[in-house]
């Protein structure tokens, strides 16, 4: 699943450097790399989430639209890609927000930061990073995006 296959690199596990100013919001809609999906984040109790709500190939190659076939829990391999939650319990932690990803490329939730670098030249970023086993490290950055592409029906 391309769309989702750089959101699987973005996705591992936490480690950054903290800082000590306050972090931007996250709020937002967030192109991940290459445009491949949008990821919608906003408040969920004291924190943020963000919740997949449009793929740039939204269906398979049998024209079904893609699930969520590796979930952990069975019950839930059945439901569509669009509307999970990806973005879980975003805290603020310095001048970035820590909390957990859901990767729907293996099912499995990591530890993620997520820092929002404004830029009012090209448009916010915002950097995205997670290691695995804290030695394989990778950042992805996501693009902010005023609104869903219009050949596109976003989820709730």
């Amino acid at each position: 699943m391309p769309a989702t296959a750089s959101l699987a690199l973005a996705i591992a596990a936490a480690m950054s450097s903290p800082a000590s100013a306050a972090p931007e919001p996250p709020t937002g809609l967030w192109f991940t790399k290459n445009d491949g999906s949008i990821i919608k984040i906003a408040p969920c109790g004291a924190d943020y989430c963000g919740t997949l709500i449009w793929l740039k190939e939204p269906n398979g190659f049998d024209g079904k639209p893609r699930i969520d076939k590796y979930n952990e829990d069975p019950a839930k391999r059945g439901r569509s890609l669009v509307g999970i939650e990806i973005l879980i319990d975003l805290a603020a932690d310095n001048d970035r927000w820590r909390g957990k990803a859901y990767n729907p490329e293996d099912g499995k939730t990591y530890d993620i930061t997520f820092k929002v670098v404004p830029d009012k030249m090209t448009g916010d970023k915002a950097e995205i990073e997670g290691c695995i086993l804290k030695i394989l490290c990778k950042t992805d950055v996501f693009t902010k995006t005023q609104a869903v592409p219009k050949d596109a029906t976003p989820a709730p």
